[in-house]
């Protein structure tokens, strides 16, 4: 379950940027952006933990194997672009403004975690990956 902290915070985050972008005066959204990129990090390896948690007591259908490839890169690549997004944002304003680079960068870890999340969500509803005891090791 700690997966879906991680697709609502990074969702957040492109919220609380795009408001900061519109409300360029209001330093609130700024510091609302800054705080739900460094949870969508932290979320972010707390699913990947949790999925290399799962993944050792799954037995992976062949079938599953690509998906699950992709789920993995896409999820290590949403973390990085979010790492990124952070990191330009605390270097570019200095906590005045919300960044247009950091918020384009959000804008890309929103579309990778929701791609993630749809692979995720194809394992489990179209393959019982997880949830069928026939899967188990």
């Amino acid at each position: 379950m700690v997966v879906h902290f991680t697709i609502a915070i990074i969702y957040l985050a492109g919220l609380f940027g795009l408001i900061g972008l519109i409300r360029r005066k209001d330093s609130f959204w700024v510091k609302a952006f800054v705080l739900t990129l460094v949870l969508g990090i932290l979320a972010t390896i707390a699913a990947g933990v949790a999925g290399v948690i799962s993944e050792s007591y799954d037995k992976i259908p062949p079938a599953v194997q690509p998906i699950l490839n992709a789920h993995k890169r896409d999820g290590e690549l949403t973390g990085v672009t979010v790492v990124i997004a952070l990191f330009v944002q605390l270097i570019h304003t200095r906590m005045r403004k919300v960044s247009w680079i950091a918020y384009v960068f959000c804008v890309i870890a929103v579309i990778l975690v929701s791609i993630t999340g749809h692979l995720g969500g194809t394992m489990v509803y179209n393959h019982g990956l997880g949830v069928l005891g026939i899967t188990r090791k």
